[in-house]
């Protein structure tokens, strides 16, 4: 499913998504997700919005986020953040993001890509393209219907490399360099980043594999399904470590910490973040931040705080007022290397 035409099927799946209960998982009693605040603005109790990105900058000095800058603010346009303070820096065009480059210095929506100094564009896109950043930003690996996969210079707009025929419905490069993940129908295509052959074939994903993430060391990857599905894999062995079945519908695409010991993902349907232990799969925490959906998390780079949107309820009224990014304060004994 591709980035866009997902937000657009989300919307429309999330009231029946509501009325149904996804598998019984273990609710921690002892939160180690702890809120600190919010960063931006909330909407009026008559203006409910869909937010569904944050992002954090390297140095963690700012926050990137779609969500509201005014309480009448519904455009899910991309704004930037000081952290911790709040202030707003700037407002930048293009519409909601789906992946910011690793040096911050471009982003990438459903219209192209676009620079982070100005919001001019770099090149335009396919409404249907499904994106994500090489680890030197660089270049830029995009699925459009019936093209593939093709990797793409940011520099002039030329095609590098192309991997297969097959179009994807997540992409993730890994932060070594070597290794591009693709998300099928049930199964998820390792490819060679310099050369383009195929590595290798991760199987048993069991619905679409709507998001992946690789750990900070290349050694992890994260795969999410379209019905609350997570799976973590060793990368090198090609095994499949945990598969973990969290209540609610799309799975958002993951979140390691740098020290690659936790994931945290959100949940569409019940709205909820989720703090997993990447070595035994244990459900640490989880945090319901908004009516009805939660589709994005992103760690600080020290792993002290952990971030999300926070999508309006339009189901009862009160409306819950999202569009403000969520902070988290991580338990102090999870941070350590």
């Amino acid at each position: 499913m591709r980035a866009s035409a997902k937000r657009r099927i989300t919307r429309l799946i999330l009231f029946a998504a509501l009325a149904l209960s996804g598998p019984a998982v273990a609710r921690p009693t002892r939160h180690v997700l702890q809120p600190v605040g919010e960063v931006g603005v909330r909407w009026r109790l008559d203006h409910p919005g869909w937010m569904s990105f944050v992002a954090f900058s390297p140095k963690g000095d700012m926050i990137a986020s779609d969500g509201a800058t005014t309480p009448d603010d519904v455009s899910n346009g991309l704004s930037l953040w000081s952290f911790p303070g709040g202030r707003l820096i700037r407002r930048l065009p293009g519409g909601s993001p789906d992946a910011f480059s690793p040096d911050w210095k471009y982003y990438a929506t459903r219209h192209g890509v676009r620079r982070v100094a100005d919001g001019t564009p770099a090149f335009a896109g396919s409404d249907y393209a499904v994106q994500a950043f090489t680890s030197d930003s660089a270049n830029i690996i995009r699925s459009e219907p019936g093209h593939g996969i093709s990797m793409i210079s940011l520099a002039d707009g030329k095609t590098v490399r192309s991997f297969g025929t097959r179009d994807a419905f997540a992409l993730a490069a890994s932060p070594d360099g070597e290794t591009i993940a693709a998300g099928h129908w049930t199964i998820v295509t390792l490819w060679r980043q310099s050369d383009g052959r195929r590595l290798a074939i991760l199987r048993g994903v069991d619905r679409y594999a709507t998001s992946l993430a690789f750990s900070d060391n290349g050694r992890l990857l994260a795969v999410g399904n379209d019905l609350g599905g997570l799976q973590i894999w060793d990368v090198r062995r090609r095994t499949r470590l945990h598969a973990i079945q969290l209540p609610g519908q799309i799975v958002s695409t993951p979140a390691f910490s740098r020290n690659g010991r936790f994931i945290a993902v959100g949940t569409y349907g019940s709205g909820t973040v989720w703090l997993i232990d990447a070595r035994t799969g244990r459900t640490i925490d989880s945090r319901q931040v908004s009516g009805m959906g939660c589709g994005s998390a992103a760690f600080s780079p020290d792993g002290r705080f952990l971030i999300t949107p926070s999508t309006g309820g339009l189901v009862t009224w009160p409306y819950d007022r999202g569009g403000a990014v969520k902070v988290f304060r991580v338990g102090r004994g999870l941070v350590k290397r």
